[in-house]
């Protein structure tokens, strides 16, 4: 079904959040699994157009290597109160976009932290936390990133 719209009778907030639903609908229908490289470099340029469109900021989304059999994106993201740092997958950012998903830092998801593997990267394992309430935390240069191992 297809709704008529007249445009001209839109306010700017209504037209940013037509775009931004159009954004998300749009990234929701593609197909991530089997892109080659170049393709999902530029998946990756509209999924970061829509995440800016959104108000979504970063201080790194350009790094990306091969890890368990896929291409995933470094993530470090301004918010790190509300959002993870690390590597995710196109499906994962593509998630965001939609406001769900493992780069949200959701205290229900946290509690269940201690039941899922950890990450393991470069033979180390690492449980990425919220809170620096624990005795065996690592605060690296005071900031908001916390390590465990």
């Amino acid at each position: 079904m297809i709704a008529m719209v007249d445009f001209d009778t839109l306010t700017i907030d209504e037209l940013e959040d037509l775009r931004n639903e159009c954004s998300r609908r749009i990234l929701e229908m593609r197909q991530t699994k089997g892109l080659a490289l170049p393709d999902l470099l530029h998946l990756l340029e509209e999924v970061k157009t829509t995440l800016q469109n959104q108000g979504k900021e970063w201080y790194s989304l350009e790094r990306w290597q091969w890890m368990d059999g896929e291409v995933r994106f470094w993530l470090n993201p301004h918010d790190q109160s509300s959002y993870r740092t690390g590597w995710f997958s196109m499906d994962d950012l593509i998630a965001w976009s939609q406001d769900r998903g493992m780069i949200i830092i959701d205290d229900d998801f946290d509690d269940d932290l201690d039941d899922e593997p950890k990450t393991t990267t470069f033979g180390s394992q690492t449980k990425w936390r919220t809170h620096a309430s624990d005795d065996n935390i690592l605060n690296m240069h005071n900031g908001p990133l916390i390590f465990t191992s």
